[in-house]
């Protein structure tokens, strides 16, 4: 298959870069710095500005698939109306975009999406048929419209498929930022530690990505989320002793708030959320099920 991935050079691009590479597939890259992304993935990429420029046309040309991970990173900074502005566009534009441009050839969309789709309080349990309500919080207001944007494809008779990411276990993201913290001891619990964190391994979230692109049976949105999920004060202390490290420091909310302002709500807020079309339609396989055996994988000489 023919495939142009954007975000390639991102935390999940890169994996999902190599696995089809593995897997002797054609692949394209649109980046900013399409000379970087190049070198770095060993794949021909080219030069897009989504904010000035229309897609390359090269780089459309007898495209099969096309993944889209584009989006500015959510946890760098303090949610100020200039910085929601450029994460809006960057998902919302680039999509557009990419859609207008489809050509002739392509078969199936795969886009990015989240679980911050849902609501992030409380203990209700969330699947892929929730519908969202008219009044929205940013994070919804994005992942609903980031979704809206990517089914206009739909029109032109291609297959589209949203993944509903969330927290990616491995060698970047979430954990990346926290392993520091928990190497010198000072880990622990965020808030009360009640909020539901929805985890998946990095293995198996490319593996669903892999699976959404070349499975004909999937459509429409899929929650990216291991079946287990469990609640930040479980994971602190799962990090810890995988890490072999005490994990006794709780965050205060309200530090967290006068930190990062909005975007605190990324850590605060409880998603519990199940992988209802994973299982029951599409039955994947998931490699890593528990979160001691995920944690387990990627820290096993730690």
């Amino acid at each position: 298959m023919i495939i142009l991935i954007t975000g390639a050079t991102g935390f999940i691009g890169r994996h999902l870069v190599q696995r089809l590479q593995r897997e002797h597939h054609t692949v394209r890259i649109l980046s900013r710095d399409g000379k970087h992304a190049s070198q770095t993935l060993n794949a021909p990429a080219f030069d897009w500005d989504y904010a000035t420029q229309d897609v390359p046309a090269e780089a459309l040309h007898d495209c099969q698939i096309i993944i889209n991970l584009m989006g500015e990173n959510l946890g760098n900074g303090r949610w100020t109306e200039a910085r929601k502005h450029e994460i809006y566009a960057s998902r919302i534009l680039s999509t557009r975009k990419l859609v207008a441009a489809a050509p002739e050839s392509l078969h199936t969309f795969v886009c990015g999406s989240a679980i911050g789709i849902y609501p992030g309080a409380g203990d209700d349990l969330y699947d892929e048929s929730y519908a969202v309500p008219e009044r929205l919080s940013f994070m919804q207001t994005l992942c609903h419209d980031w979704e809206q944007e990517a089914s206009r494809i739909e029109h032109s008779k291609v297959r589209r498929v949203s993944i509903r990411t969330g927290v990616v276990l491995g060698d970047g993201g979430m954990l990346k930022k926290l392993l520091p913290i928990f190497r010198m001891g000072l880990g622990g619990s965020v808030g009360n530690g009640r909020q539901w964190l929805p985890w998946i391994h990095i293995d198996d979230l490319v593996s669903v990505f892999c699976e959404a692109a070349l499975d004909t049976r999937y459509h429409g949105p899929v929650n990216a989320v291991s079946p287990n999920p469990v609640r930040y004060r479980e994971f602190a202390t799962a990090l810890g002793k995988a890490l072999h490290r005490s994990a006794f420091f709780p965050t205060p909310a309200f530090i967290l708030k006068l930190a990062l302002g909005e975007a605190a709500a990324l850590a605060l807020n409880s998603y519990h959320i199940t992988p209802k079309r994973l299982l029951e339609y599409y039955d994947f396989k998931f490699k890593f099920v528990h979160l001691s055996e995920a944690l387990a994988d990627l820290f096993a000489e730690s």
